[in-house]
């Protein structure tokens, strides 16, 4: 085949899907997944925003009363209660990416106030009651588009492509005239493979075009998008692996929608499933029970060894305040052994779901998808981990405020410890590498079996 000859058949591929109502059609029900993948992520980055800006106004608002009490000076009954008034902001930052991929965003409350009573596990408060079921389904977003619509819109396009050829024994003839396997597939699948990446590209250009400019966002959308390719590429050379075996175009495409529902819909439930159940993590009741218990206790106590009565308004409002620090810091004494033997799990069972997800590429693309778009369970992890740290930080500050003989001024607010964000996740480099070599490997595989077909 010559080198004039050699576009024709690309060319000619490009003319049949452009004719072919089935390739239409795959491009309008891709084309209305997507518009409505991003109409529901708009929704979603807006809600988020307009979440954290409420709270941050609240917050505000409540800091400003504070230091205009200060300013306009109090009792001193007043003013030695001020430590307790004391509400810092605590918000998690906005996924760069979450109008791509949701990832656990909707399930992770996403700001709170601490101050000196505030404990780690009651931090954060949701804003709004969301149906759980939804929640934990979640919704239609552009990662699910690559993760599920597009592999059997591939499966669709790929349908008889090698096999109806072989059948008729036109593919000897179309392989003769191609001069190669090599040429062959490239000329069959770079029409099929854009038909369905570039509408997903031009989706992320205008994720990137039309913001918000958020920190880290450019860089998610080049991870995100390079992990979608490589998912996109892995079962595209499924499909030629699985159409070049001896098998007729049904069988094929049956084989191919049987794989889908097994690694996209199956394993990865069976797998979360069967981690929950081997690595169990402790039941949040046993923490609010054993709050509630060391609260009791330390209460009584304080009442016992307290017992006197106190006439004057402010040695009795030291004694609340007192009161308050000494049955707060038991309760984070008590709690804090659950706490971070729930940490603890939880990263063991974040790292077994990790390596089992290698094997269900979906899954791995799944998480790779939601760790690019900084909304994956990690991400959450960690940011409810930094909130607890700013809270025993916070605390033990307010501590030292509310026990010293001089009363709180705007400076003492101005000093105290600030909640910072943890720092973004690693690209998730091993994800891709993993979806990339499963991909050659599969690619070479197909062609070594249509290989065998090509005449002597």
């Amino acid at each position: 085949m010559t080198a004039l000859a050699r576009p024709s058949l690309l060319a000619m591929e490009g003319r049949w899907l452009l004719r072919s109502r089935l390739a239409l059609a795959v491009l309008a029900v891709l084309m209305g997944a997507i518009i409505l993948a991003l109409a529901n992520g708009r929704a979603l980055l807006a809600a988020q925003l307009a979440s954290r800006a409420a709270a941050s106004s609240e917050l505000a608002e409540a800091d400003a009363r504070l230091r205009a009490g200060m300013a306009r000076g109090m009792p001193a009954a007043d003013a030695v209660l001020l430590p307790i008034r004391v509400r810092m902001p605590v918000i998690a930052p906005l996924p760069p990416l979450i109008d791509a991929s949701a990832g656990q965003a909707p399930l992770a409350p996403d700001a709170g106030a601490a101050g000196l009573r505030s404990r780690a596990d009651t931090l954060f408060a949701r804003s709004t009651l969301e149906n759980p079921e939804l929640l934990m389904r979640g919704g239609l977003d552009l990662g699910f588009v690559v993760l599920v619509i597009a592999p059997l819109l591939l499966v669709v396009l790929g349908h008889g492509m090698i096999p109806a050829d072989r059948d008729s024994g036109a593919l000897r003839l179309v392989l003769a005239q191609g001069g190669g396997v090599g040429r062959l597939l490239l000329a069959r699948s770079l029409p099929r493979l854009a038909l369905v990446l570039a509408p997903i590209a031009l989706a992320l250009l205008w994720l990137g075009l039309s913001g918000p400019d958020l920190p880290g966002r450019t860089t998610a959308l080049i991870w995100w998008g390079l992990i979608a390719l490589a998912s996109l590429l892995l079962w595209w050379a499924l499909v030629l692996l699985v159409n070049s075996l001896r098998s007729s175009a049904d069988a094929a495409a049956l084989a191919l929608v049987a794989i889908w529902a097994l690694f996209t819909l199956v394993l990865p439930a069976l797998l979360t499933a069967l981690v929950g159940l081997a690595q169990p993590l402790p039941s949040r009741y046993a923490v609010i029970a054993k709050a509630r218990a060391a609260e009791v206790a330390a209460t009584a106590q304080w009442d016992n060894d307290h017992a006197e009565a106190v006439s004057d308004e402010l040695a009795s409002r030291r004694d609340a305040l007192a009161r308050t620090l000494d049955v707060t810091g038991k309760v984070a004494a008590a709690i804090a052994p659950i706490m971070a033997d729930h940490a603890a799990r939880r990263a063991g069972r974040q790292e077994t779901l990790d390596q089992l997800a290698l094997l269900a590429p979906p899954m791995l693309a799944a998480q790779a998808l939601a760790r690019a778009a900084g909304s994956d369970a990690g991400a959450v992890a960690q940011v409810q981990d930094a909130a607890a740290a700013h809270v025993a930080q916070l605390r033990a500050a307010l501590a030292r405020l509310a026990t010293r003989p001089q009363p709180m001024t705007p400076a003492d607010l101005d000093r105290l410890p600030r909640f910072v964000a943890p720092a973004p996740a690693a690209p998730p480099l091993g994800a891709l590498a993993w979806l990339l070599a499963l991909a050659s490997g599969l690619l070479l595989a197909a062609v070594r079996q249509i290989n065998r077909l090509q005449p002597d």
